[in-house]
């Protein structure tokens, strides 16, 4: 379905509202009843994940324990966000069936990012091979050698380049700190701002036709 600029605009807007909280729905500003808890991130991240917002991830063929993992965070605030009010909304059961939508959807990987050649390789040897020296794991090694991530790990290939370098500052400045024993704020403490930007924008363009 093509969607124009204003509808995405309505979309997000109404996305804010949700975020509010149930008074909106109370007042009659948005009312969510009668949908599926995947219809309700929809609003943001689009019905099939695929969100054309950097601002929101996308959830499309997200591994499932992974989301599961997201979801549990934010309602118990060990990961804080937005996305909080919404997951405070979710059962157990809820949370299972939001995760099992989102990983059957397929991705849709806009293109491969424009890296010059020689940060292409650098990003690249970063995903394959890490940097032993720096105590950098290669990426690939927790998340799948074509980003597609395993288990707990996310996929990051064909994610937001700006969310994903996002993240990575937020585990860096240790903002965000729910990953597991630490060991992701440990591998990016160690890269540098530019590396960062880099390795987000080669994921990003991972698995493009």
């Amino acid at each position: 379905m093509t969607h124009t600029p204003a509808i995405g605009i309505v979309a997000r807007i109404a996305g804010m509202l949700l975020l509010v909280g149930p008074g909106c729905a109370a007042a009659g500003s948005i009312s969510t009843a009668g949908q599926a808890p995947h219809e309700r991130c929809g609003y943001c991240h689009e019905l099939d994940g695929n969100s054309r917002m950097e601002g929101f991830p996308r959830l499309a063929g997200q591994t499932f324990d992974y989301l599961v993992k997201q979801l549990h965070d934010f309602r118990a605030r060990r990961r804080t966000g937005t996305m909080q009010a919404t997951a405070e909304l979710l059962s157990d059961a809820d949370i299972d069936t939001v995760a099992r939508y989102f990983n059957a959807q397929s991705v849709r990987v806009s293109g491969p990012a424009s890296l010059a050649e020689q940060d292409r390789r650098t990003a690249e040897r970063l995903h394959r091979y890490g940097d032993h020296a720096r105590g950098i794991p290669a990426c690939g090694s927790c998340h799948g050698m074509k980003g597609e991530g395993r288990g707990r790990n996310p996929r990051l290939a064909g994610q937001h380049a700006g969310y994903l370098e996002s993240q990575l500052h937020s585990f860096k400045q240790g903002q965000r700190a729910n990953d597991m024993n630490g060991v992701m704020r440990s591998v990016v403490s160690a890269a540098t701002a530019r590396e960062i930007h880099l390795l987000a924008r080669y994921f990003a363009g991972l698995g493009s036709p």
